[in-house]
Formats: C-alpha cells, structure tokens, sequence
C-alpha cells in the first residue's frame, strides 16, 4: 500500500515536470514553424523559463468575482487537474500499477464529466465572456463526444476487451485519422480551440481566472494533451514513445499551420460527416470480428 502511495505521489511529479518541459518544447516548435527562436535566455539555453513561467504565474493576485462564490470558483480548477490525473491511471503501463477492469469505460466517464468542469468554470466566474466561453465549450463537447465514443468502442471490439493494450494492427489505422481529428477537438486545440478564442471571447471560460486557479487549468489542459499523445501511442503504434512525441509535434504543427475553423462548419464536420462514418466503421468491425 505504501509503494502504490509513493508511486502516485512520483506520477503526479513526473506529470507536471513533464508539462513544464512540454511547454518549452512547444514554444520552440512555434519559433521554429515562425522562423524564429524560441526562449534561449533564461539560465542555460533556456531550460529554466517554463519553471519562472510558473513562478510568476503563481505569485500574481487572484481577484474572485464579486457575486461569486469563492470556494466553488477555486474549486472547479481544482477539479479539473483531478480529472486530467486520473486520466493517467487508465493507460496500459509495462508494470503492475494500479490496474483495473474496464478501463475503457472509466475513461468515457472522465472525459464526459470535464465537459462539467469547463461549463461550470464559466458559470462561477459569472463573467459574461466565460458564460458565453463555456457554452461554445460545451457545445463543440457535445459534437463531438457521441462520435468520439464510438470510435472508442470500435476500438474496444477490435481489441475484444475493454482494456486499454498496446498493438500495431494495420486493420486499425484506418481509424486513426478521425480519431486524431477527435483528440484535437477534445483538446480545445486548434483549429477547433472555441472555447478560448482570444480574438472573440477575451481568453474564453477562464477569463477571470490568475494565479493558482489559472495554473490548474493551464496544468490539466497541457496534461491532456501529453496524455492523449501517449494514449494514441499506445492503442495505434504499440506503446513507441518516438511516436507520442511524433504526436505531439504533429498536435504542435498542426496549431502552428491552420486557422480557426468556422464554428457551423466544425459542428456540421462532427455531425453529419464524422459520426456517420465511426457508425459506419462501428458496424464494419463488428461485422468482421463478430461474424
């Protein structure tokens, strides 16, 4: 009991020393894309400005809205980071970690209730931008989650468990680029970043939020991010860490290269041509797994 303690409490370290080294690495990739350097200044090559991000992040004042309540407005950020954690505990480690059934599913659930998270930040900042932030939020999740899932689950028929395992199986690559489509939407990142649109929304959902509050949210979006590369790493490319950080560049270039996309044009793409298709790709794999 003790060792499974020790080896959550070093998880949750690695993770957010990986966020902050992730963080130095996007900007590059962005400096780069830009033709441009990224931060070369702080200490030797840089390597302490994520760390000093934070610091200065976290010593600036946190003014909670006036008709809202304190404890709820510091708490849904709160929230949110547990989510993006728990998350972590669904992937198919090499060792014997905290492991249980139906991982799948638990998984499902979390990414359901975040979609909780981001609507009530909004609601509790009581700030007209983060109302209006968390609704688009809300709707895009909507969107896309229903198609997300089945995917998920032709996943899981493929696989024939409801585990998460490491394969290469090239009959299951024919679902890797909607999936990844999927993953950018569930990400908020561009091209479908509506919930923090700066040039329409002043920053979204988290408008109101400095200082701690904001540093969990900025914690359990990067997570997320470092954890769906690792995920799609493991169910599509054997568990290959070349290939989650392939991913993640991929995530990185992809923010760098496009515009946002229209927000009609987003929900008619989830609705009427990607959850067709995971139906389409639903049945197929039952079909040929099952029959």
């Amino acid at each position: 009991m003790i060792l499974v303690l020790i080896m959550v409490i070093l998880m949750m370290i690695f993770i957010v020393q990986s966020i902050a080294f992730i963080t130095l690495y996007e900007r590059h990739l962005l400096g780069s894309s830009q033709n441009r350097l990224g931060p070369t200044k702080v200490t030797f090559m840089g390597l302490a400005q994520a760390l000093l991000d934070g610091v200065k992040l976290l010593k600036k004042e946190q003014m909670t809205p006036l008709n809202s309540s304190e404890v709820s407005f510091l708490l849904v950020p709160g929230i949110s980071f547990v989510v993006m954690y728990l998350e972590w505990f669904t992937l198919p480690y090499f060792f014997d970690f905290i492991s249980f059934e139906y991982s799948v599913l638990f998984f499902l659930c979390l990414i359901g209730f975040s979609v909780y998270t981001t609507l009530i930040s909004g609601i509790v900042s009581k700030s007209k931008y983060g109302m209006i932030g968390a609704i688009r939020a809300s709707s895009q999740s909507i969107s896309y989650e229903i198609a997300f899932s089945l995917y998920v689950l032709c996943i899981i028929i493929h696989n024939n468990v409801f585990n998460f395992v490491y394969n290469f199986n090239l009959s299951l690559l024919i679902i890797y680029i909607p999936f990844l489509i999927m993953v950018i939407a569930e990400l908020n990142r561009a091209p479908f970043d509506f919930s923090e649109g700066e040039s329409e929304l002043v920053s979204g959902y988290n408008v109101e939020f400095a200082s701690v509050a904001f540093v969990l949210l900025f914690l359990s979006e990067y997570g997320s991010l470092i954890f769906f590369s690792v995920l799609s790493s493991a169910m599509f490319f054997n568990f290959s860490i070349f290939m989650a950080f392939t991913i993640f560049s991929i995530l990185i270039f992809i923010r760098s290269s496009y515009p946002r996309y229209r927000y009609d044009l987003m929900m008619s793409l989830f609705w009427f041509k990607l959850l067709p298709v995971s139906l389409i790709m639903l049945c197929f794999y039952a079909v040929i797994f099952y029959y």
